[in-house]
């Protein structure tokens, strides 16, 4: 049809003056049709598209620690704070862009909690200049209280149809990899890694790749949490692929090299640049196969070999000692990781499952990469978080003054997870959040049986652990306990395996663990939820088992009130003593007039010897009260009976001690609720028990005054010891009491 403003024009000008009511209609019509034109166009091309989407996330912290360094329970980061206490708000943007069919964007645009407390009444004021800055004292001066928004993963992603299937630059999670070799970073930082990545496929995706180029993170990815002075171009490279022959079998392989260079100092001609040197260099390759039977079979097996090396001169030689710190090992080391897992699903048609799996985590094995939390590499429940640190009360270092428990008697409340690193991350977490814990140097098998019959799920687990790392001075008696490329981190002494400790001098042990799982629904009003469990773990290690490795020559000490002969060193290799560690004890006498050692000489290899018996049960009930709301409670119930070394020994001289009979209990109320989008969340915690210690004979008791008193919450007059390092513990019966909440709030927009 001719539109009215052409056949306007086909008349001519004079005809178009002489009828404006045309014109009038021409020139709408005109309009319209311009109009429509783009739209038609934007329709079929599907232009450029904005979405922006995102969540706000309030937090509300309530606990009888009352500590509010921060809005988060446990932190090991220096300065970051910690906290059972407060309110704060979190937003998160998310924007996504897609340009065209070939290109998309992504960001996210996000704040922290961190000390983002309610009470900070937007982030204005506080301490000028910004020195140490906990509980939001710093306030508008420091990013941790000021309110600020932060960048966070942005990227772009490129599918140009040829060559590869997709290219990504930018911020990634990793998730694509593998936790023993490139691993996903932690969740509140998941996709702050930045990275250049290509994906592509081949034969119809029979064979699939991924390739990347990282950025290695300044902040922890090398000897001693660092990456050194000149980490722009520091980075780690990797490469998997996996080839899937058939619904039966696939296989694949990965491999991954990091390098941390620095600046060579030796270069000093500066007209042609300048030259770099190797830092610390990591690789680690893996195989990895797959035998898929049907629905009935399942088997998957893997080897990892990692190869690590650090400067001893760029970065340390060792860590300072037996209880240094390091995201890796000083030195050069090689080492392997083997592992096999099978899953039965219900070979004889009754309900009935089996999942196994044979483990060898080596104790040399390396990856810098590796998820640090977030990832279960193992079967096994492990450990529990209820002891995640040496002492009774979960303070790492609690035999000095001022040191109290962080995460607090409570614990974390969940099993462990396992993770293939030292470099283990548990920080800006709260007590209802699963704590990871290294498995470096485990190895053995785990059987996990499970039944299913209608409204009834039974579940069980054994587990037989041994390790890599069961040695005597490391494996290596020519060299000082001091001079150790191995971090010991908190060492391992107390009721529970502390979280990030995978190396001590010493090591004979043997972990057994049993575990079932039940949940049955009843069949009342709309069903009620009954869930309980059962754990039991059977732990030996004998430490020091050879008399050479013994501080001092038999007779050192005559005891009678008689000093110990300090010059009666044993050496278990030239110039090497264990009586760096373990130094003799003075004679004293106490406030009543018994006189005798402070505590006792280590005379005997059974004076480290570890033995614990622990056992936990939980019993509890949920209900689901309307379309909207879920609530339950539950009882747990801890006992830990522990040997864990006498006062010769002294959990390594820096932690409380922990051998005696430990009694916990812990009630558990959980809700969840959901309106239109709003999610609602809150767990609250009551944990009590008690502590009677038994720490062995060959001293004389010591009471309290009123230095050690204030400096250590005890009564004057209590009984006690102070240990080497001038470190008091408690000889009297403890009683622990803890209340903690975490309530939140979730609206995705």
């Amino acid at each position: 049809m001719t539109p009215l403003w052409f056949k306007a024009f086909d008349k001519g000008f004079p005809d178009i003056m002489k009828n404006r009511k045309n014109v009038v209609r021409g020139a709408c019509a005109l309009t319209v049709a311009v109009g429509l034109i783009p739209g038609a166009a934007m329709a079929q091309d599907s232009g450029p598209k904005l979405t922006i989407g995102g969540t706000t996330y309030t937090k509300y912290l309530w606990g009888t620690q009352r500590d509010q360094g921060a809005l988060y329970n446990f932190t090991t980061v220096p300065g970051e704070g910690y906290g059972d206490n407060g309110i704060g708000t979190e937003l998160e943007l998310l924007l996504n862009a897609k340009i065209s069919p070939q290109v998309e964007v992504n960001g996210r645009i996000h704040s922290r909690f961190n000390q983002n407390f309610w009470t900070n009444f937007g982030g204005f004021g506080g301490r000028n200049p910004p020195t140490n800055c906990t509980a939001g004292d710093c306030g508008e001066f420091d990013p941790r209280s000021n309110q600020y928004i932060k960048l966070r993963g942005m990227s772009v992603t490129l599918r140009p149809g040829y060559l590869i299937d997709s290219a990504l630059i930018g911020a990634t999670d990793l998730g694509q990899f593998d936790p023993f070799v490139i691993g996903r970073v932690r969740y509140i930082d998941r996709d702050n890694a930045a990275a250049i990545m290509l994906q592509g496929s081949n034969f119809d995706r029979k064979l699939t790749w991924d390739a990347a180029r990282i950025s290695l993170p300044r902040l922890w990815a090398g000897p001693n949490f660092s990456t050194g002075a000149f980490h722009a171009r520091d980075a780690a490279y990797g490469f998997q692929a996996k080839y899937t022959a058939s619904e039966l079998f696939d296989v694949g392989g990965i491999f991954q090299y990091a390098n941390d260079q620095e600046v060579n100092t030796e270069d000093t001609n500066f007209d042609d640049g300048r030259d770099l040197t190797p830092r610390y260099r990591n690789g680690v390759g893996g195989l990895k196969a797959g035998l898929h039977m049907g629905s009935w079979l399942d088997v998957r097996g893997a080897v990892y070999s990692s190869y690590s090396n650090a400067d001893p001169v760029l970065s340390p030689a060792n860590f300072g000692g037996i209880g240094g710190y390091s995201a890796v090992l000083a030195g050069h080391h090689t080492d392997q990781t083997y592992m096999l897992n099978a899953s039965l699903n219900d070979p004889l048609d009754v309900g009935l499952s089996f999942n196994f799996q044979l483990f060898s985590i080596g104790a040399d094995y390396v990856a810098v990469m590796a998820s640090r939390r977030e990832a279960d590499v193992l079967l096994t429940e492990g450990h529990d978080g209820s002891f995640a640190f040496p002492g009774p009360s979960n303070a790492a270092y609690g035999i000095y003054k001022g040191n109290p428990t962080r995460i607090g008697y409570g614990g974390w409340t969940s099993e462990a997870q396992q993770v293939a690193t030292i470099n283990v991350d548990n920080d800006f977490t709260d007590f209802d959040e699963p704590m990871a814990e290294t498995a470096i140097g485990w190895k053995g098998v785990t059987a996990n049986p499970v039944y299913t019959n209608g409204a009834l799920e039974l579940g069980g687990e054994y587990s037989f652990i041994t390790y890599n790392t069961n040695w005597q001075a490391y494996g290596n008696d020519q060299e000082s306990l001091n001079n150790t490329t191995y971090p010991g981190t908190e060492l391992d002494s107390g009721v529970g395996h502390n979280f990030r400790t995978a190396y001590q001098p010493f090591q004979d042990k043997k972990t057994h663990l049993v575990a079932l799982r039940a949940k049955y629904v009843v069949d009342v009003l709309k069903g009620i939820d009954v869930f309980g469990k059962f754990k039991y773990i059977h732990e030996t290690d004998k430490r020091l088992n050879d008399p050479r490795f013994l501080p001092f020559q038999s007779g050192a000490c005559a005891g009678g009130g008689v000093a110990c002969d300090n010059s009666l060193r044993n050496e278990y290799s030239p110039g090497n003593s264990t009586a760096d560690l373990y130094r003799n004890p003075d004679v004293i006498t106490n406030s009543q007039g018994e006189t005798g050692y402070e505590f006792k000489p280590f005379d005997n290899v059974a004076d480290d010897d570890r033995l614990l018996d622990y056992t936990t049960f939980t019993a509890g009930a949920g209900y689901q009260f309307t379309d909207d709301l879920y609530v339950s409670a539950s009882y747990s119930k801890f006992f830990a009976d522990l040997l864990d070394g006498n006062t010769a020994f002294q959990a390594y001289n820096n932690h409380e001690m922990a051998s005696g009979k430990h009694n916990k209990n812990q009630v558990l109320v959980k809700a969840r609720y959901i309106l239109s989008g709003v999610e609602f969340g809150l767990e609250g915690q009551y944990a009590f028990g008690s502590f009677r210690p038994d720490f062995g004979d060959g001293f004389v008791v010591q009471y309290a005054d009123e230095t050690i008193a204030a400096d250590h919450g005890v009564a004057v007059g209590s009984r006690g010891f102070v240990n080497r390092n001038k470190g008091w513990n408690s000889l009297e019966e403890r009683n622990f009491e803890q209340m903690r909440v975490k309530a939140f709030m979730k609206a995705q927009f």
